[in-house]
């Protein structure tokens, strides 16, 4: 992908999840709604979730906090049997371009 669609798409990506973090009970609402859902369910899942702001994320992974929660969750799933070995985040979690996505 070339990397000003690349930039875009993230651009696109993080607007979303702001919009989503500042309107928790309008995002519930039309997810149910895109999934036919029933609401009080996806209301009940998102409350199992931490809606980070693009700030956020982008200091959390210079900070090498994503890095470190990666790091976590592939250990759950390699004690769980759902991964064989837990993957470097660098090999899948491009944290160079959000975070120059989101300083442009």
């Amino acid at each position: 992908m070339a990397p000003e669609l690349t930039e875009k798409v993230l651009k696109v990506l993080q607007e979303a999840n702001d919009w989503r973090a500042a309107h928790p009970d309008e995002a519930i609402a039309e997810a149910a709604a895109l999934l036919k859902l029933d609401k009080a369910k996806v209301a009940a899942d998102a409350a199992n979730v931490q809606t980070m702001s693009t700030a956020d994320l982008v200091a959390k992974t210079q900070d090498g906090s994503v890095g470190k929660w990666l790091n976590s969750l592939s250990e759950f799933f390699v004690s769980t049997g759902q991964l064989p070995s837990a993957p470097d985040p660098a090999t899948y979690y491009t944290g160079d371009l959000y975070t120059k996505a989101y300083s442009k």
